[in-house]
This record gives C-alpha cells, sequence and structure tokens, in this order.
C-alpha cells in the first residue's frame, strides 16, 4: 500500500505499510535512493508526523525514513509491550528489509533509547546514531515519592485504566506538548490533532496504556565503548524534562566517542521548534562522518565478538 506525501520538494516521500513481527507498520520512504539512508524513530505518544518538518530537506541529499512504532500512530497495536527489544526488533527487521544498507538511525526520547538500543544489538545494520532529547538513561538516584506513586498507580488494574482515560485525550496532548515545548507557539491546533488521532483508534488507549506500563522501569544497559559508531547528541537547549546536562551524562556513561551540540531556543522537541537550525547542524555532522570511521568501527564490533 502507498500514497503520496505531499511536500513542496523533490526527491517525492511516499507512505507504506509493511507486515512485520506484530502486524502492520506503517512508514514513510523517500525516493529515489541517494546518500546515506537515514531513519528517524519517534518519541513517546509521537509518529511519522512529528518529523515532517525535517524529512523534506534532509531528502535532498539522503535517503530518509521514518515509521511509527508499535503501539503507536498507526502501526499495530500489540496487547503486550515487551519495551525497548520488540522495537529493536522492529527497527532491525525494517533497516534489513526496506533501507539500502545500514542506517544513520536518528532516536528522539523514546525512539533514542530505541536507537541506542540498535546500534548495540544489531550495529551492522547502523553507520551512525543521532540521539535527540533521549530517554534511558538509568537514573543516578531513587525515584522520588510522587514518581513511584504514580507508576504504582499506572500498573495497578482498574486505576492505570482510570488515569489513560484522563490523559489520553486531546486536553491531555494539549498539556504535554505545552510541557514539552519551549517556543509554546509551535504547540498548533495542528500538532494537538496529528497526536490526539491515534489515541482514538479502536483499542487506542488500550494501547497508550500498555506502552506506559512498560516503560516505567525501561533503560538502557550498554557499557562504555559496547557502541562503537560515530555518535552525535543533538539537545534543545531548553528542554526542562531531559536537560543538555543528560547529554554529557549519555557521553560519559555510555557514548565517550560522541559530539554533543545543542540546538538553541528549543526544548524536548527540537527537529520541530527549530528546523532549520537542527537539519544544519545534522547535515553539517553527516558530511563530517568519513566512510572508513564507519568501516573501522564495524571491524572493531567484528573483533569483539
Amino acid at each position: 500500500m502507498s500514497t503520496n506525501i505531499q511536500t513542496n520538494v523533490q526527491p517525492r516521500i511516499s507512505e507504506h505499510y509493511r507486515e512485520g513481527e506484530h502486524g502492520r507498520m506503517r512508514y514513510w520512504l523517500s525516493t529515489p535512493a541517494h546518500g546515506r539512508p537515514i531513519l528517524f524513530i519517534h518519541g513517546y505518544g509521537g509518529l511519522i508526523e512529528h518529523w515532517r518538518r525535517v524529512l523534506p530537506p534532509l531528502a535532498r541529499s539522503h535517503t530518509v525514513a521514518a515509521l511509527d512504532l508499535y503501539g503507536f500512530g498507526y502501526s499495530a497495536q500489540p496487547r503486550e509491550i515487551s519495551g525497548s527489544a520488540l522495537w529493536s526488533r522492529q527497527v532491525a527487521a525494517f533497516v534489513r528489509q526496506v533501507l539500502p544498507g545500514p542506517a544513520v538511525v536518528v532516536g528522539h526520547s523514546l525512539g533514542g533509547m530505541v536507537a541506542a538500543q540498535v546500534a548495540h544489538d544489531y550495529p551492522e545494520l547502523v553507520q551512525g546514531l543521532v540521539l535527540v532529547n533521549s530517554a534511558g538513561l538509568p537514573p543516578s538516584r531513587e525515584p522520588s515519592a510522587f514518581d513511584r506513586a504514580f507508576f504504582g498507580l499506572v500498573q495497578t488494574s482498574g486505576l492505570g485504566e482510570l488515569l489513560a482515560g484522563v490523559f489520553a485525550n486531546e486536553w491531555g496532548v494539549r498539556q504535554s506538548l505545552r510541557s514539552a515545548y519551549y517556543r509554546e507557539e509551535c504547540v498548533t491546533d495542528e500538532l494537538v490533532e496529528l497526536f490526539s488521532a491515534p489515541l482514538r483508534r479502536r483499542d487506542g488507549i488500550r494501547s497508550y496504556l500498555a506502552v506506559t506500563r512498560a516503560l516505567a522501569n525501561s533503560y538502557l544497559d550498554i557499557s562504555p565503548g559496547a557502541v562503537q559508531v560515530p555518535t552525535l547528541l543533538l539537545w534543545g537547549e531548553h528542554d526542562q524534562s531531559l536537560p543538555p546536562s543528560v547529554a554529557h551524562a549519555f557521553k560519559q556513561r555510555m557514548f565517550p566517542q560522541a559530539e554533543i551540540q545543542i540546538v538553541p531556543e528549543s526544548g524536548h522537541c527540537p527537529f520541530d521548534e527549530a528546523a532549520d537550525v537542527f537539519s544544519n547542524k545534522l547535515l553539517g555532522w553527516l558530511n563530517r562522518i568519513k566512510v572508513d570511521q564507519v568501516d573501522q568501527a564495524k571491524e572493531r564490533v567484528k573483533r569483539a565478538s
């Protein structure tokens, strides 16, 4: 199945569906194939359209793709979500079956955790890793009493469903986006509708709750140097939930080879709030990655295994 996505640039970006391990998954793909394949993975509660501002300009010089993770957007909604391992397998299968070779994998927030897991589990499929305001870093201290109480309620049968009903709607989406964005004018009615519409699908709220429960204790377990591909930590300057200090912690604790770049005048979603700056920083980094760097990283992985 294929539906053209209207952009004002060439090449063309089209929408497709493909059967996978847990049912249909939706994705966008640009044609013709050129440059490096770049795969974009959305964050918690997100979907492909959140990347809509950066995919067309990046497609001028690279093959770009984006997919809805299982449980989000318009991909299938499994009854059980096991966390990053399920999504890591989904992404790996997608790269093998759809893309023209190993990809630069770009992940935002939850998608960053998934992208890092893919780079760790399937190094032969990843030629570069970009984490954008990424989740997944294990906490350095015990969770607060509020966090423990909240996630306890979410896990409780009946109460979890009640909470999901309160937040998994247009009002809840708007509040969540407002807290994530530094530039509040970017939280438009159109953006709220993009995020709200999947929640109105049959089983949309159940899927939202299943994902939320699976994420309660989901963190990356990656030792320093285990992922050796070129890595970029691209962070919004004013993120309140995952501030730039988290990027430095990722570099120290997991990705010593990483380069850190900050996107000014943006919060948790710099690719939407400052799309031109984000795209230029990403393209500049891609242009500095040498093919021999990627090949050397792969060779180190082979020797280690």
